[in-house]
C-alpha cells in the first residue's frame, strides 16, 4: 500500500511538472503571437508609407510634366525615394525572415506539445494500470482477511474444546486424587485396626 501511494505521488509530481512545462510553452506561444502582431502592424505601417511614397511619386511625375525645368531636382528626389524603398524592401525581407524563424519556432513548440501530450497519455495509461493493480491487491487482501477471520474462528472453536477437555481432565484428576486420599485413609484405618 505504501509503494502504491508513493507511485501515485510520483505520478502527481510528474503531472505537475508537465503542467508547468505546458504553461511555460503557452506563455511563450502568447509572446510569439504578440511579436507577430507587432510585426504585422509594422508591415502595415510600411505599406502605408509605401503608398504615401507612391502617391508622392505620382505627384512628382505630374510636376515633371508641368515643370520640365525642375526635372533634375525631382529626379534626385525620386532617386532618394527609390533608395528609401530599397531600404524598406530590405526591412521587409528581414521581417519575412523573422516571421519564418517564428514559424519554425512555433512548429518546434507544436511538436514539443504533441510529445508532451503523448507522454501524458502514457502516464495516464500507467496510472490506470496502477489503479487496476491496487484494486486487485485490495481484493486479494480482502480475501486474505476473510481467510484469517475463518482461521481465527476455527482456532477459537478448538481452543474452547481444548479448555473444556482440560477442565474435564482437571476434574477427573481432582476426583482421582480425592478418591485416592479417601482410599489411603480407609487403608490407614484398616492397618491401625489390624495391627493395634
Amino acid at each position: 500500500m505504501v509503494v502504491c501511494k508513493g507511485g501515485e505521488k510520483m505520478s502527481e509530481q510528474l503531472l505537475e511538472k508537465i503542467l508547468l512545462v505546458v504553461t511555460d510553452i503557452q506563455k511563450e506561444l502568447q509572446d510569439i503571437r504578440e511579436e507577430q502582431k507587432a510585426i504585422r502592424e509594422e508591415q502595415r505601417a510600411i505599406r502605408e508609407e509605401q503608398q504615401a511614397i507612391r502617391k508622392e511619386q505620382m505627384a512628382i511625375r505630374e510636376e515633371q510634366m508641368a515643370i520640365r525645368e525642375e526635372q533634375k531636382t525631382f529626379r534626385e528626389e525620386i532617386n532618394s525615394l527609390r533608395e528609401e524603398m530599397n531600404a524598406f524592401r530590405k526591412e521587409q525581407q528581414l521581417v519575412r525572415e523573422e516571421q519564418q524563424a517564428l514559424k519554425n519556432g512555433q512548429k518546434e513548440l507544436y511538436d514539443l506539445m504533441n510529445a508532451l501530450l503523448h507522454r501524458q497519455d502514457e502516464t495516464d495509461a500507467k496510472l490506470e494500470a496502477l489503479t487496476m493493480d491496487v484494486h486487485h491487491m485490495r481484493g486479494e487482501m480482502t480475501a486474505m482477511k476473510q481467510e484469517i477471520h475463518a482461521l481465527n474462528e476455527k482456532i477459537d472453536s478448538h481452543y474452547k474444546q481444548f479448555n473444556e477437555r482440560l477442565n474435564n481432565l482437571q476434574l477427573d484428576v481432582d476426583f482421582t486424587v480425592h478418591k485416592t486420599t479417601m482410599t489411603e485413609r480407609e487403608l490407614f484405618k484398616m492397618r491401625n485396626r489390624l495391627f493395634s
